[in-house]
């Protein structure tokens, strides 16, 4: 059955269990039979044999199909004065041999013979009369063994009939069960293949309907994938090439002594650092989206990572004359976390913080029970509210053109750690609020 398709074992397991009923069925109806048969019998010839040995005969019952007669001891049936058919003198003859060739003597013991393909049951009880005589007692039950032949044919014929009735209806029925799987099997397929069209079939079952609809669901958001994919490595290879075009055109500039060396020196040094951020933001993400990240596992102090990053961009916030507040619990954060996980969280939204602020960026953390919240706030223009949905998606652009790939990392070290970022805005302030949970 290893490489059946399960239609057929479908089938082929009820029908096994269908044969299997109709077989104990048929098991039961013959036992019930010869059980039947067998205690008429014995009824039959218990009531003849009590009358002819009880001294009371005229209480006694006598089964009119109960037929005797006797015999010598040395089995020779006595038919003299006796108003018997040829047929019946021939069936006492067979049977008084066929009682002397298994050596059968008085008993009360009751026996199935089979003479000429009729069935007897006899017993040989002594003659009270005579001695010297044996009285054999005998009943027909070939009536009844041929009325169960019949009615085994007949239970034959039934139960192939259902058997097979059974087996069609159960192919078809089965047919209706797999035909949906084939259906979403083909159409998970064509998915695989690259095709991205919906599936069109109309289900019936809640749990085929949940399926198909997840399905199609899966379609859609592997479309708005591709579609972002697209977006997202045009911006990408638009980042990656900007930079190099400048490398190379300062080297041309140089190479004619358009430019000075020193100059074309800080120009590759800092196009060179823009590629290798971008880049290692790229490989960031990846291995976050891939689980796949070597974390060192500690406990920090939230407040002195923030203000180790803080100093450490002292001078853009200088460049800009911004100003850096601090809103921290008088107490120790702390908080289990790789540090340059949690670093590379704080420093990318501080860099954003940089970007947007007008004047003052505010760090805040909040010490909760159950989590812990950290924001940072900026005083810039207030992100559109149809941009909100989308500004952690690292395939989305700003409208000061740079790629999000730094809210990206953010958000899916958030998701790794168990976390969560929101952001809040408004014309006043803009808000990024990070929970941790304790």
């Amino acid at each position: 059955m290893k490489n059946m398709t399960f239609k057929v074992k479908l089938t082929f397991v009820l029908s096994i269990v269908l044969a299997s009923t109709f077989l104990i069925i048929g098991i039961s109806f013959n036992s019930i039979m010869n059980t039947s048969i067998l205690r008429n019998a014995r009824e039959a010839i218990v009531d003849s044999r009590n009358v002819i040995t009880s001294s009371n005969r005229m209480n006694q019952r006598l089964f009119v199909s109960t037929q005797n007669f006797t015999m010598s001891t040395d089995y020779v049936s006595n038919e003299a004065g006796m108003m018997h058919s040829p047929h019946m003198m021939m069936l006492h003859r067979v049977i008084a041999n066929t009682l002397k060739e298994n050596e059968i003597i008085p008993s009360p013991d009751i026996l199935e013979l089979r003479v000429s393909n009729e069935l007897f049951y006899v017993n040989l009880i002594e003659n009270p009369t005579n001695q010297s005589q044996w009285i054999v007692l005998y009943v027909s039950m070939t009536s009844l063994e041929n009325l169960k032949a019949n009615l085994n044919l007949i239970l034959f014929v039934i139960m192939m009939i259902m058997l097979m009735v059974g087996i069609i209806l159960i192919w078809f029925v089965s047919s209706s069960m797999t035909l949906p799987l084939t259906q979403l099997s083909a159409f998970a397929t064509s998915v695989g293949h690259g095709h991205r069209q919906s599936d069109p079939h109309v289900y019936h079952e809640k749990e085929l309907i949940d399926l198909h609809d997840s399905m199609n669901t899966m379609v859609s958001n592997l479309l708005e994938q591709e579609q972002a994919s697209r977006y997202f490595f045009q911006n990408v290879s638009h980042e990656l090439r900007t930079p190099l075009q400048i490398i190379l055109a300062q080297l041309e500039a140089y190479q004619y002594d358009f430019v000075s060396k020193e100059n074309t020196l800080s120009v590759i040094t800092n196009q060179g650092e823009r590629l290798k951020l971008l880049i290692d933001d790229l490989l960031v993400l990846s291995r976050l989206e891939a689980h796949n990240v070597d974390v060192m596992v500690e406990s920090i102090d939230i407040r002195d990572v923030i203000e180790e990053i803080s100093s450490s961009m002292h001078v853009l916030l200088e460049d800009k004359g911004l100003e850096m507040k601090y809103q921290f619990p008088n107490h120790p954060v702390i908080f289990k976390m790789d540090e340059s996980s949690l670093t590379k969280v704080f420093s990318n939204l501080l860099t954003n913080a940089i970007r947007y602020s007008k004047s003052k960026i505010i760090w805040e953390v909040i010490d909760h029970k159950d989590n812990i919240e950290v924001k940072i706030s900026n005083d810039g223009e207030m992100i559109p509210e149809d941009f909100k949905g989308k500004i952690f998606d690292r395939f989305e652009k700003g409208d000061r053109g740079h790629i999000g790939i730094g809210l990206a990392i953010v958000k899916a070290v958030m998701e790794h750690y168990g976390g969560n970022i929101e952001v809040d805005s408004n014309p006043e302030k803009t808000t990024f609020i990070l929970k941790f949970k304790k």
